[in-house]
């Protein structure tokens, strides 16, 4: 009875960590922005009119947990490119509720870029979470420089970032709050940035969505990769975003077993007309 009973509770802690986490693979991403999608946004290169030479696309160069990652890269500080999932107002998705935050990337050497720069992380916030009110929304943005931590090359970094000191930059005015040292726990409960025009944040302040990014006044080249972006609220909602190549579609057995028996059939009728 006990070893029955030690199994039924191994089973449903199975299947609570189950109902915890998903994992979703992302194999194209649209240009065009949608809620609960990822797209690309913010892509300067010599074809919308900048001097940089600016990709991020979906590649197998340095694959991450399968076959793919998201390669991003830009030849000098006009380009910039991002990778943006929205989700808009949803109960629940609060800044003091947020329970999982983090991605895998990783900075490829050779780069004449800053030596600390790597693909950064972005919480897309409303301060009041009123969506009637449109003055008080911005970024959180986390970057490994400061977390006090240097930035290595040709090797994957998997970062859970949700206890990480985070920068707030705010949408109007445009301003960047100069505090680099400010947890989320920090801008959660109200933390008063000085000498600065910033948003006052709190437990409810609405999380509308995340993205990762490159590039905006990088000075030289950069070459990164990003994969297994993940985020979740209240302990039940953690979601991985694992970026990967399409597949080209394989033939089912049955469907093999037609072909095979096809190709026989062919060999025999060109045998009967042979004799």
């Amino acid at each position: 009875m006990t070893k029955l009973l030690h199994a039924s509770l191994a089973l449903c802690l199975l299947s609570a960590s189950a109902a915890q986490a998903s994992a979703v693979t992302v194999t194209s991403v649209s240009t065009d922005p949608a809620l609960n999608t990822w797209y690309r946004a913010n892509l300067r290169d010599v074809s919308t009119g900048y001097s940089s030479q600016t990709s991020a696309d979906i590649t197998g160069a340095q694959a991450r947990s399968g076959n793919g990652s998201v390669a991003m890269s830009l030849t000098n500080s006009s380009g910039k490119a991002d990778y943006v999932y929205t989700w808009g107002y949803m109960g629940g998705r609060t800044l003091g509720n947020l329970s999982t935050l983090g991605f895998d990337w990783m900075r490829a050497g050779g780069g004449s870029a800053a030596a600390h720069l790597q693909p950064a992380m972005r919480l897309l916030y409303d301060a009041d979470g009123n969506a009637a009110t449109t003055n008080d929304r911005g970024y959180l943005i986390w970057e490994q420089h400061y977390q006090g931590v240097a930035t290595p090359t040709d090797t994957w970094v998997s970062s859970d970032i949700l206890d990480g000191y985070f920068w707030q930059r705010k949408f109007s005015p445009g301003t960047t709050v100069e505090d680099f040292d400010i947890t989320l726990d920090g801008w959660a409960a109200g933390t008063v940035p000085n000498g600065a025009v910033y948003d006052v944040l709190s437990a409810s302040t609405a999380i509308l969505g995340i993205e990762f990014g490159i590039g905006s006044g990088w000075n030289g080249s950069f070459s990164g990769y990003v994969d297994n972006v993940r985020f979740g609220f209240g302990g039940a909602q953690a979601t991985t975003f694992n970026f990967e190549l399409a597949q080209a579609d394989v033939p089912e057995p049955a469907s093999m077993i037609l072909l095979g028996l096809g190709a026989l059939g062919l060999g025999a009728a060109r045998r009967r007309k042979q004799k």
